[in-house]
């Protein structure tokens, strides 16, 4: 059967968003990522008619993503997943723009039916506004007054669209900076604020969640690993990653395929 509309899973449990992958496919294109730099990319590169976004991510907050997401993909649907479920983080996420809100875990039947659901409002919104119903329309935007504040924002778009495509190489914060088209200052300042997390945290997460991935491969030793990612040496890898993974990347090797 034909996909008949297009989903982004942004999940950075595999298992999960391999399970999602094989019950949507048969009726929808779906994408998976892991991070929110990779889900940036993602939609730079596609348009997508849905959202399945994880709350916890290895980079981002989901709210945090979210925010991102409806100002330049306002089209966009949003449904939140999350294991770390509370009234306030609801909230929070339909206020921020979700349309809906799924805790986990959620049987994958009832993840379909919500996301039938979704297609079907979504269709539904469209024909009313095909027959002049000016519900759901977007104000037309006032392009007399640039908003400086949408353009830093568009500026760390672009920067975290960079690190995703170029995590394998040497990503100073001149240069990032240059790519967001801001000086250094200012770049630090507005990343902050855009993504709650100053400049080298998030890269720091960014290049812990690719090492989980080359290091779940098994086909590398940890030292090249470390080396792919831009870590000085296997020390500094070592610190870094159990800073942020609770674990030294040996370890958690070790893990993996130990429940393999």
């Amino acid at each position: 059967m034909a996909a008949t509309g297009r989903i982004l899973v942004v999940e950075d449990d595999r298992a999960l968003a391999e399970a999602i992958e094989a019950c949507l496919g048969a009726l929808y294109a779906v994408r998976w990522v892991g991070t929110g730099a990779a889900a940036i990319a993602a939609l730079c590169e596609a348009a997508f008619e849905l959202i399945l976004l994880d709350h916890r991510l290895p980079d981002l907050l989901g709210a945090d993503l979210l925010t991102l997401i409806k100002r330049f993909f306002p089209a966009t649907t949003v449904l939140l997943m999350t294991a770390h479920g509370s009234e306030a983080v609801a909230i929070e996420a339909l206020r921020g723009g979700a349309r809906e809100y799924l805790r986990k875990p959620f049987s994958l039947p009832e993840l379909v039916t919500r996301v039938d659901a979704l297609f079907a409002l979504r269709k539904q919104g469209g024909e009313r506004r095909q027959h002049g119903d000016p519900a759901g329309t977007a104000p037309p935007a006032n392009n007399d007054v640039p908003d400086p504040d949408t353009d830093r924002s568009r500026g760390v778009l672009r920067a975290l669209r960079h690190l995703d495509t170029h995590m394998e190489e040497p990503l100073p914060l001149e240069a990032v900076a240059h790519v967001a088209g801001m000086s250094r200052f200012h770049f630090c300042r507005q990343f902050k604020k855009t993504t709650g997390l100053s400049f080298r945290t998030f890269l720091a997460r960014q290049r812990v969640a690719r090492a989980k991935d080359l290091l779940r491969d098994g086909t590398r030793p940890i030292g090249q690993v470390a080396r792919e990612l831009g870590f000085r040496d296997l020390t500094h890898f070592g610190r870094v990653f159990r800073k942020i993974a609770g674990i030294l990347p040996s370890e958690y090797r070790r893990e993996v395929f130990k429940v393999r």
